[in-house]
């Protein structure tokens, strides 16, 4: 190979323990360009071998891979291979540098030297035998930083931003360009300093991840201060930290979100309160997740979000103004525990299009004049067993919703039929026997056209469905799903026959079910499909006779997702 001097491309080299596939066959290849990876370094002898490649003449490089393989962590000379990798050394023009494997303490003082001007992504890893990261905080491209297995690596110092050994070269703010930071499978690594200078001044975007001994307190100055207290703050982009004690930690920001999530004991946190003030301006999206004692202020506060997620968190809150979120789009709220209300004194709120209030165990109610949310149309209040009704004169204050989900609540139903919105398109009702048994309480919902209705599960005593006269009047009914009807033996298809538009019947996990009465299903059928429900997918497979009659002229029928017809 060293005999091709005019070899432009040579993407990876395997080292060997011969001549012919030594590091001298590198020698030569001077015009090589792009990418060049040069693996199984532990075959290299020593620091003069490395030499022979002549890798700082290549000056056609723009990314660099230099790899140990993985194998026994100890090295019997260790400045052998820190030599090996002195004479590595690239031309200063190279544009991404990679290092893995590399099982020395500590790394040559050119990594990181500030004469690499176009250095813009720098990833290590698995270099277990670390103590002390490289210099790399004065290379003054560098976008993206990798840092990865690093597993005896305890603190991160000043040593990190500036080399005191480099006396000619001239201080700058530390990684000056930085905009994504990464560190990953760290499992020593208990401390992290800053500077006195202000660093990261293009920050976008940190993530760690299985750092299990870095703690909260002094993960979070950290943060205040690269992050949040940042000049470029509205630069932000994404902040994640996972595995700090358990696996399911996390903040992130992507994009203009932030989520908090798994910091069950959230007390010396940063963010144990949550007010307007501690929130990045342009901050768009905040989700908290399985934060129990965290706060989230409203008193006097106003937020700029327009998508809010509160799912198994913020224990002490137990009413949430609408007033403190003007440009709030998106509501999800899950698990509340104390949750009791939700309210609003200035209405109407516009923004909002999306609202979801699921199994909060004691919220009651909505604003006593009613939701004023005009332009609303998905509302989901599911598995709320104290909530009494839904929110007052949705005719009126909620004309655009089309989508409304209220399984698992039981005294919904005993809602004024006028009282759900004319024009609601999308309805999910069931998960309890009070709403599945009669529908009536519906009213006629004349522009209806899906309806999935959940039945109680082994709890439910249905054994024939839907009962006669219990479906409302549903003229644009095309789809209609049933789950969950553990105990039902009979469907009824008669009652089904009123649904002159009825296309697709969807039946799932009626594992009882055998029987159709009536004369057939509905003539408008394009597609009977029946998952799980063992006795009539059999039957349906059999042409059966006492069912193949109700259903021959379906086009389309399928049983788990099999059409047999």
């Amino acid at each position: 190979m060293g005999k091709l001097k005019q070899l432009h491309t040579l993407s990876y080299y395997i080292v060997g323990k011969s001549e012919d596939n030594g590091m001298e066959e590198l020698g030569g290849l001077l015009n090589l360009h792009g990418i060049l990876g040069i693996q199984k370094l532990e075959n290299v002898v020593d620091g003069n071998e490395a030499r022979s490649a002549r890798i700082i003449d290549k000056k056609h490089i723009d990314e660099l891979l230099l790899e140990w393989s993985a194998g026994d962590d100890m090295v019997s000379d260790a400045q052998n291979q820190r030599d090996i990798l002195q004479n590595l050394q690239p031309h200063t023009d190279l544009k991404v540098l990679r290092i893995k494997g590399y099982k020395v303490k500590t790394f040559p003082d050119w990594i990181g030297h500030s004469s690499y001007n176009n250095i813009t992504s720098v990833s290590l890893e698995s270099c277990k035998n670390c103590c002390v990261l490289p210099s790399l905080g004065q290379l003054p491209s560098l976008k993206s930083l990798s840092i990865k297995r690093f597993g005896e690596l305890k603190s991160i110092g000043k040593e990190f931003y500036k080399n005191e050994g480099h006396q000619h070269s001239l201080p700058i703010t530390p990684f000056p360009s930085l905009e994504h930071l990464e560190f990953r499978n760290m499992p020593c690594w208990e401390e992290w300093h800053l500077p006195e200078s202000k660093a990261f001044p293009w920050f976008k975007s940190l993530r760690i991840n299985g750092c299990a001994m870095l703690q909260g307190d002094m993960v979070n100055p950290v943060l205040m201060r690269i992050v949040f207290s940042s000049s470029n703050v509205s630069k932000v982009r994404k902040l994640e930290i996972e595995d700090l004690e358990t696996s399911d930690k996390e903040m992130r920001l992507d994009g203009d979100r932030l989520s908090i999530s798994g910091f069950e004991c959230l007390v010396e946190c940063a963010f144990k309160s949550l007010g307007s003030n501690c929130l990045p301006k342009s901050l768009q999206m905040l989700k908290i997740d399985r934060c129990r004692q965290i706060e989230l202020l409203q008193q006097q506060q106003k937020y700029d979000l327009v998508d809010l997620q509160i799912e198994y968190s913020c224990d002490s809150l137990t009413s949430l103004s609408l007033d403190a979120f003007p440009n709030l789009e998106n509501l999800r709220i899950i698990g509340c525990s104390n949750l009791e209300s939700v309210s609003m004194s200035e209405p109407p709120h516009a923004a909002l299009q999306h609202l979801s209030i699921d199994r909060c165990d004691k919220f009651m109610s909505f604003p006593q004049e009613g939701l004023a949310t005009p332009n609303l149309t998905y509302l989901s209040v599911s598995w709320c067993s104290k909530l009494e009704a839904l929110p007052r004169d949705m005719n009126t204050l909620l004309p655009n919703l089309e989508s409304l989900d209220i399984r698992g609540s039981p005294n919904i139903c005993r809602s004024p039929e006028a009282d759900l919105p004319p024009n609601l398109k999308h309805l999910g009702v069931g998960n309890c026997e009070e709403q599945v048994r009669g529908l009536s309480w519906m009213g006629n919902l004349d522009n209806l056209t899906y309806l999935m209705i959940v039945g109680d599960g082994r709890e439910s005593r249905i054994k024939s469905y839907p009962e006669v006269g219990s479906l409302p009047h549903l003229p644009s009914l095309i789809t209609l799903e049933l789950w969950f009807f553990n105990n039902l033996e009979t469907l009824e298809c008669n009652e089904l026959l009123r649904l002159t538009s009825l296309q697709h019947l969807h039946i799932v996990r009626c594992d009882k079910l055998k029987n159709m009465e009536g004369e057939k299903l509905p003539p408008s059928l394009l597609l009977l499909q029946l998952d799980d429900c063992h006795s009539l997918g059999e039957d349906c497979k059999s042409k059966h006779q006492q069912i193949w009659s109700k259903i021959s002229h379906i086009p389309t029928i399928k049983v788990d997702d099999r059409q047999i017809y």
